[in-house]
């Protein structure tokens, strides 16, 4: 990728940022964080990354206000690029912060399982042997 398009990747993920934190007063929109630019080669579709915290419902909401702000935030973005084309922003949520909680939760589950097979004696000589107790000897 050119540095012209990742110059302005990087121009763009910042006003939005700061547009939707500072000038959009939307009550629907939670605590929102910007994961990822991708802006197409023509300047024509950007696709901006979010990603949030909670449930489904305010992730709902949330995509809702993104999307009724939409215009507001493409013109704001407009207004810094300083290019002949402005580009068609889209809102996608970013699923891959939640995936690496979910891995590291099940990381740390087996991690404290492994450590606990550990902790127990396999070979112990307080433990008898079943077959040690036979009387028929």
């Amino acid at each position: 990728m050119g540095f012209k398009i990742e110059r302005l990747q990087q121009v763009i993920r910042r006003k939005v940022s700061q547009t939707i934190h500072r000038e959009i007063n939307d009550p629907r929109m939670g605590l929102i964080t910007i994961t990822y630019v991708k802006l197409a080669k023509d300047l024509a579709n950007c696709t901006i990354g979010y990603s949030m915290l909670g449930g489904d419902g305010d992730r709902s909401k949330s995509a809702y206000a993104l999307k009724s702000a939409c215009g507001f935030i493409q013109r704001e973005v407009a207004s810094v690029m300083h290019t002949r084309r402005s580009p068609q922003l889209t809102f996608e949520y970013d699923e891959s912060i939640e995936r690496q909680m979910r891995i590291s939760e099940i990381l740390k589950k087996e991690l404290a399982a492994s450590a606990a097979k550990e902790e127990l004696p396999e070979d112990s000589e307080d433990v008898e042997d079943p077959e040690d107790n036979d009387i028929s000897s």
